[in-house]
């Protein structure tokens, strides 16, 4: 076998060149992965700085859920039909009850009638009662009645306090999308807002008592 060694003029040898080869390209190696090495923990702890410019905002939406809850406010009561908002006001029948209770018949009417609307009562055992309210075809203010011109919503929702009152809603199927317009804008006043679902045929019932209690609450 032929030998990479080779004689000197002074009888030494060479170093054998495989070796030395062996040598070079192990440490070159090394050197190779240790600099990988380096290189992902560097891109491991690394962290980006950010910047006001370069920062993104992240918006959380916030989602209401409509739970009803208990409340001792008052409640101020509304029809929602057709597209039209109507206010059925208890203190108005109540000052008319009044009125007709100091008059020649001192009794209690049945039925009590108002430009929009008319009421029935139903007297229950005890003090309390209910009062149906039935009101009249096309009665109520258009959205931009109600919120437009002398503004009565404005002067309504000033003149009452929120820690006090909340908004109770009769809503028909023809009009919930007035609806959630409306009581956006009775939430960005923090008034709380109840409502049930109706249909024409539906009973427009509000009682006193316990059963008052459980069927109108706000959200």
């Amino acid at each position: 076998m032929f030998s990479k060694r080779k004689l000197l003029h002074d009888g030494g040898v060479t170093l054998n060149l495989d070796s030395l080869v062996d040598i070079v390209s192990n440490s070159v190696g090394i050197l190779i992965i240790l600099a990988v090495f380096m290189a992902l923990i560097s891109f491991m702890e690394f962290s980006p700085q950010t910047t006001p410019d370069t920062r993104v905002n992240e918006e959380t939406d916030k989602i209401l859920i409509p739970w009803g809850h208990y409340s001792q406010k008052t409640a101020m009561l509304f029809l929602i039909r057709e597209n039209r908002v109507l206010r059925l006001d208890r203190g108005e029948y109540y000052q008319k009850l009044k009125n007709q209770l100091h008059g020649p018949d001192p009794s209690i009417p049945q039925r009590l009638t108002f430009d929009t609307h008319s009421v029935e009562i139903q007297m229950l055992g005890g003090n309390s009662h209910c009062l149906y309210f039935e009101a009249k075809p096309g009665a109520g203010l258009w959205w931009h009645q109600l919120s437009g011109g002398s503004r009565p919503l404005e002067n309504l929702t000033s003149s009452l306090p929120p820690e006090e009152y909340y908004f109770f809603f009769w809503v028909d199927s023809d009009s919930f999308e007035l609806f959630r317009d409306l009581r956006e804008s009775l939430w960005d006043r923090d008034f709380e807002v109840g409502w049930k679902p109706v249909e024409p045929a539906t009973p427009l019932q509000y009682c006193s008592g316990y059963s008052q209690s459980r069927s109108f609450r706000p959200q």
